[in-house]
């Protein structure tokens, strides 16, 4: 690191062809593998585990699944910009106690978010499902742009390490142009220097969800 956009969108376009080699008939994804040298990210220290949500470019395809709990001027607000589902405030206990529901719940939708007022709620029958999965919804007021909130999740990807010093994550779609899926790699890539880390990368690598790993040269 850094690597340079041209470097990026060539090792996509490699990657896009290497994929379809095998005459793959579905419509396949990219990602990303960042790896680190174990030395340098000890991923024994909680403070070296990457958990974050980064905003990129170009949304994926298909969209990230929205999720919204809330009543009233929030939900009709959430279904107007587009949330998959919208959970009123009277559900959120009856949802907390079936095990099944929840986790199908945290599996089905990428992001969640909640008004104000449901949080308590979200957090005591929800939070065990959703939080160890590094799911748990931000809260809106009610006169929040959810529009805006919802639309900025199409273009967000989590970021998340556990316990060895790598992360994968899906940066783009064969429906893409390879440089919407570079400038979307490029992103996550900034987002790893700004936290420090640019110089304990020690590979990253992108490839198809069929094809081969490619790696990115500097």
């Amino acid at each position: 690191m850094p690597f340079s956009t041209e470097r990026i969108e060539a090792a996509v376009a490699e990657a896009r062809a290497k994929g379809m080699e095998k005459g793959v008939k579905f419509e396949q994804s990219f990602d990303i593998a960042v790896n680190f040298r174990r030395k340098e990210m000890d991923t024994s220290k909680p403070e070296n585990r990457l958990n974050q949500e980064v905003t990129i470019p170009y949304a994926l395809y298909p969209p990230a699944k929205v999720c919204a709990f809330g009543d009233g001027e929030f939900a009709e607000k959430a279904n107007a910009a587009g949330a998959e589902r919208v959970v009123p405030k009277d559900e959120i206990p009856k949802m907390g106690e079936a095990k099944a529901t929840k986790r199908s719940l945290a599996k089905t939708y990428d992001f969640f978010i909640a008004s104000t007022d449901t949080m308590p709620l979200v957090g005591r029958y929800l939070g065990q499902a959703l939080g160890t999965r590094g799911k748990m919804p931000k809260p809106y007021p009610p006169q929040a742009d959810l529009k805006a909130v919802v639309g900025q999740y199409r273009r967000t990807v989590r970021v998340r390490m556990k316990n060895t010093p790598t992360f994968h994550v899906k940066v783009g779609h064969v429906k893409m142009g390879d440089k919407e899926i570079a400038e979307n790699i490029a992103a996550v890539l900034r987002f790893v220097e700004s936290k420090g880390h640019a110089g304990k990368v020690s590979s990253v690598i992108v490839k198809t969800t069929m094809g081969p790993p490619v790696q990115i040269g500097e």
